[in-house]
C-alpha cells in the first residue's frame, strides 16, 4: 500500500540531503560565476570527496549506491548553487554503465572515477558542446537518445561565454560512442535535467525575497507593494510545484511504479517552466539592476536557459508527455 500511496521521499533522504546542501554553500557561492563559468580543480576535487559523482554508482565499484530519491535532492541543492553543466553530465553519465561489470573506461561506472564530462546536445545538424578544458568525455543529448563520446580535440570555439554563461563550441568528428542510455537510464538523466532547474527556481525566489525586503521605494521595501507580493507568491508557488513533482517522479522510479516515465516528463516540463520564468520574474523584482551584469540576477536565466537547451527544450518534453501511454 505505501508503495501506491507515497509521493515524496522519506525522512532519511531528506536529511542525507540537506547534509549536503550544507557542504554546498560556501564550496559553490554564486560570486563564482562572475569570474568563471566552469568549476575549477579544487572544487571538483572537493564534490568527489563529498561524494557527488557516485551518488547512483554501486557500493561495491566505490559509489554510494544511493536512489534516484537521493540523487534528485542533491541535484536539487546543485542547481540551488547554479553548478557547471559538467558536474550534471558527469553525474548523469554514471548511469550510462548502470549495471555493467565490464565498460570501455573499465569496471562500470567506477570507470569514470576522476573523469570530467562536457554537456553537449544537438541543435539541428550541429553538436553543440559546452565547452571544459579539463574534460575529456562527453554526453550528447540527441531527442530522443542520448550518448557518451570520448571528446579529444573536436571543439572550436563559437559563442561569447558571457552570452550564455558557458563557452559554446561546435564538435565534429564524434566517432563511436562509448555508451548509448537505454530508456531508464534517459529517464534517470531527463529527471536530472528537472532536479537542477528545480533548483534553480528555488533560489529564484530567495533571491527576489531578499531583495524585496531590503529594496525600499517611495520610504517602503518594495516587498510591501501589491504587485511584488503577486510576483513572489506566484514564483513560490512555481517553485513548490517544480520541487514536489521532480520528487514525485523520483520516488516513482524507485517504487518501480507504471507510471515512472510520464511522472519524470512532467517534471522536466514544470521545473523547465518554473526555472524560465522565476529567472525572469527575479530580473523583474531587480529592476535595472537585475540586467546588470555584475549583479546575480542575469546568471540564474542563463542557466536555466542553457539547462533546457541541454534537455532537449520543453516543446520535446511536453510532446513526449501527450505520447505517453499510462494502463490506468
Amino acid at each position: 500500500m505505501e508503495a501506491e500511496t507515497r509521493y515524496h521521499p522519506n525522512a532519511d533522504q531528506l536529511a542525507l540531503a540537506s547534509t549536503i546542501e550544507e557542504s554546498l554553500a560556501p564550496l559553490l557561492p554564486l560570486s563564482r560565476l562572475h569570474g568563471s563559468h566552469v568549476e575549477n580543480a579544487q572544487t571538483w576535487s572537493s564534490l568527489d570527496d563529498i561524494g557527488i559523482f557516485g551518488i547512483s554508482v554501486a557500493e561495491e565499484q566505490g559509489g554510494s549506491g544511493l536512489g534516484a530519491a537521493e540523487e534528485a535532492l542533491i541535484v536539487m541543492a546543485l542547481g540551488q548553487r547554479l553548478v557547471a553543466p559538467a558536474v550534471v553530465a558527469t553525474i548523469g553519465a554514471a548511469h550510462a554503465f548502470a549495471g555493467a561489470a565490464d565498460t570501455p573506461l573499465g569496471k562500470g561506472a567506477a570507470g569514470l572515477r576522476g573523469r570530467r564530462v562536457a554537456a553537449a546536445y544537438r541543435r539541428g545538424a550541429r553538436t553543440i558542446i559546452v565547452e571544459d578544458a579539463a574534460a575529456d568525455l562527453m554526453l550528447l543529448r540527441d531527442g530522443s537518445d542520448a550518448a557518451l563520446y570520448e571528446l579529444g580535440s573536436c571543439v572550436s570555439r563559437t559563442v561569447d561565454d558571457r552570452l550564455w554563461l558557458a563557452g559554446l563550441g561546435a564538435a565534429t568528428a564524434l566517432g563511436e560512442p562509448i555508451a548509448r542510455f537505454e530508456a531508464p537510464q534517459l529517464l534517470r538523466l531527463r529527471l536530472i535535467d528537472a532536479a537542477a532547474l528545480a533548483g534553480i527556481s528555488q533560489v529564484a525566489v530567495g533571491m527576489s525575497v531578499a531583495y524585496a525586503g531590503t529594496r525600499e521605494q517611495f520610504g517602503r521595501p518594495i516587498g510591501s507593494f501589491q504587485a511584488v507580493k503577486h510576483h513572489c507568491a506566484n514564483m513560490v508557488s512555481a517553485a513548490r510545484r517544480a520541487r514536489d513533482q521532480t520528487c514525485f517522479a523520483a520516488v516513482a522510479i524507485d517504487e518501480g511504479r507504471d507510471d515512472a516515465a510520464l511522472q519524470v516528463e512532467c517534471a522536466l516540463f514544470v521545473a523547465g517552466s518554473a526555472a524560465l520564468e522565476n529567472a525572469g520574474k527575479n530580473i523583474q523584482i531587480h529592476g535595472g539592476m537585475g540586467f546588470s551584469d555584475e549583479a546575480d540576477p542575469h546568471l540564474l536565466l542563463k542557466r536555466a536557459q542553457l539547462l533546457t537547451s541541454i534537455a532537449g527544450g520543453l516543446e520535446a518534453a511536453n510532446e513526449r508527455i501527450a505520447n505517453i501511454k499510462v494502463g490506468w
